[in-house]
């Protein structure tokens, strides 16, 4: 589901300009309302201010690098027969809360344009990105431009319960 809409904290703005919060429009969603999508990513990317607040940049210290350890997951591929409500869900804010978002009169929502790029690219690529993967690398495009002299910093939240990659079917 993609929406791209005008917003405020935890809600987004009908086409009637009523406030639709963001918990009961995906709560539609969940797999115990929607038994047919149990096990099923759910996926949103939401294109909306959370807020009046503008982020501001600020400098990086130097890097320190660190080796760390990661084991792989030992964990099982198969799922239970019961899953919680809210698992396998992705909502990928254009913004953190508090903040705006900020669209180009000529070319529209920075989040969706570099998010559409990242995608393709993605799609193209033989390296199998899942979207976790995607959606870090738009952060990073993002976060890293200025906008008026303002910055914005996209917010993914997930519950996915295994990767999800996205493929060009041809």
């Amino acid at each position: 589901v993609c929406i791209l809409t005008h917003g405020e904290l935890g809600c987004i703005f009908g086409t009637d300009g009523g406030k639709v919060l963001l918990r009961d429009l995906i709560s539609n969603f969940w797999n115990d309302k929607v038994p047919s999508l149990s096990g099923k990513p759910k996926v949103f990317f939401i294109q909306a201010c959370q807020g009046d607040s503008y982020q501001e940049g600020a400098t990086q210290g130097p890097v320190q690098e660190e080796s760390l350890a990661c084991e792989p997951d030992s964990g099982s591929d198969d799922l239970d027969v019961s899953l919680p409500a809210e698992a396998d869900f992705l909502i990928s804010m254009s913004t953190v809360q508090h903040c705006k978002s900020f669209r180009s009169i000529n070319r529209g929502s920075i989040f969706i344009q570099e998010l559409c790029q990242q995608l393709q690219k993605s799609a193209e690529s033989s390296e199998n990105d899942d979207i976790l993967t995607v959606l870090t690398r738009v952060n990073r495009e993002v976060g890293r431009k200025e906008y008026e002299t303002y910055k914005q910093m996209p917010q993914p939240r997930y519950t996915l319960t295994k990767k999800l990659v996205f493929r060009y079917v041809r």
